[in-house]
């Protein structure tokens, strides 16, 4: 269904038109910056991880095996230390173009493309929330440059641009009646990284059968393609030794500690109030950890039992999801907060619209704040603070965790029972 139009007069147009302007610019310029610094990374930073298991894999060995990917960066001598690759088998696809290139030229690839994805993730959210309003490419354009962690993103070698960008693009052309288009694109992004696993879920949720069973089409087609890469053997030692130590945060072995400064999830709170002497969580913080993820997407899914009524809705729904994704894992480090990026879209323009209540402008302004800030600097002051001020140094750490909670809020507000709607007249109605 499509929403009326939000009509700004010619002031507000040329406002509109200048704020445009800056965040396209202030966006290059930050990425422009970010791609400075990353010239002078040698080892490939987090990139590393996807580049070695590719060419492990290539060779006949387990990906998986963090030993071997450690000695083949000693050989080509890159870099000392490899992060275990943890991702799906058919991850392994997207990386096949690295094998005739060196690291250092991948990365830097990887970087570029990185960005390509970020601009493709805004043009589809373009492209299917504009009926939103007119002040949506503002709101758009101000969210994009103003989020840290997209460059954060390009530095590391992340995947979460690359993913987002599937999922949104799947959820768009299912719900232009191009199920079995979206149900495949969503499947890649599923075989990329596990937890999109939760848009299949909601599609379930909402009798989406065909694009359910053709995400999962493409994961089967995808796992199958990946043989002769990660034969049997390697996508059984995923799925029964990989795969199951994500709850506990045992990622394969990663040696990252769960109370990182920046992680920010559930399970990084419960972690530092029971905490275990060894890696990963301990029985209790892993055992409330599940309760609390079985508990928000069940609540998810009572919530929105009805279906969206509408483009504003759906869109809440769906950026619902991505909170969920990011709240429950172990680890939620700042490049992931990528996806959360639908959510401060749509409930920003909702309060530019006056979809919700007033109000909700404050305490959605300040998330955003904090959703954007430079993780670095709310570091630097956390480590001043210290333990001169204990709340306020729970405040800096947990600031980005708190961001999140108030954007699930405003989400499940505009997805749910409590949303305002336009009328026929044009007013506003609950």
């Amino acid at each position: 269904m499509r929403d009326k139009r939000l009509e700004l007069p010619a002031m507000r147009r040329t406002v509109g038109l200048l704020l445009l302007l800056l965040a396209v610019a202030w966006h290059a310029w930050a990425v422009g910056d970010q791609w400075t610094k990353s010239r002078r990374v040698r080892g490939g930073s987090d990139f590393a991880s996807y580049y070695y298991a590719t060419r492990v894999a290539w060779e006949g060995g387990n990906p998986y095996d963090k030993t071997a990917l450690e000695a083949a960066a000693h050989q080509e001598e890159t870099r000392r230390f490899v992060h275990p690759f943890f991702y799906p088998p058919p991850y392994l696809l997207t990386m096949a173009w690295t094998l005739p290139l060196e690291l250092r030229t991948s990365y830097r690839a990887w970087f570029w493309l990185d960005e390509l994805f970020a601009l493709l993730c805004a043009l589809v959210l373009w492209r299917w929330w504009r009926p939103l309003g007119g002040a949506l490419p503002v709101v758009l354009a101000v969210a994009v440059a103003t989020l840290t962690a997209i460059p954060n993103n390009h530095m590391m070698g992340q995947v979460n641009l690359p993913v987002l960008a599937l999922v949104l693009a799947g959820l768009w052309q299912a719900e232009r009646d191009r199920e079995a288009l979206g149900g495949a694109l969503l499947g890649v992004a599923c075989m990329m990284k596990m937890s999109p696993v939760l848009f299949v879920g909601w599609w379930l949720l909402r009798g989406r059968w065909k694009a359910a069973a053709a995400a999962c089409v493409a994961g089967v087609l995808l796992t199958l393609a990946v043989l002769p890469l990660a034969g049997p053997a390697v996508q059984l030692h995923f799925y029964t030794q990989v795969l199951p130590g994500f709850g506990s945060g045992d990622y394969n072995g990663l040696l990252v500690p769960i109370d990182l400064f920046g992680n920010h999830s559930i399970p990084d709170l419960l972690n530092r109030a029971f905490p275990e002497q060894g890696p990963g969580l301990s029985w209790t913080a892993r055992t409330l950890s599940a309760m609390t993820a079985l508990a928000l997407v069940a609540g998810m899914a009572w919530w929105f039992r009805k279906g969206p009524p509408d483009l504003q809705a759906l869109g809440a729904q769906v950026s619902t999801v991505g909170l969920v994704m990011l709240l429950v894992p172990v680890y939620t480090y700042e490049h992931h907060l990528v996806w959360a990026l639908p959510a401060v879209v749509v409930t920003a323009a909702a309060v530019v619209q006056g979809r919700v209540r007033w109000w909700w402008g404050i305490p959605l302004a300040a998330a955003w704040l904090l959703w954007a800030f430079e993780l670095s600097t709310l570091k630097s002051a956390w480590k001043e603070v210290g333990d001169t001020a204990p709340l306020l140094a729970f405040a800096l750490r947990e600031g980005k965790f708190a961001a999140l909670l108030v954007l699930l809020a405003g989400t499940a507000v505009l997805g749910g029972a409590g949303a305002v709607r336009y009328v026929d007249n044009g007013e506003p109605t609950t």
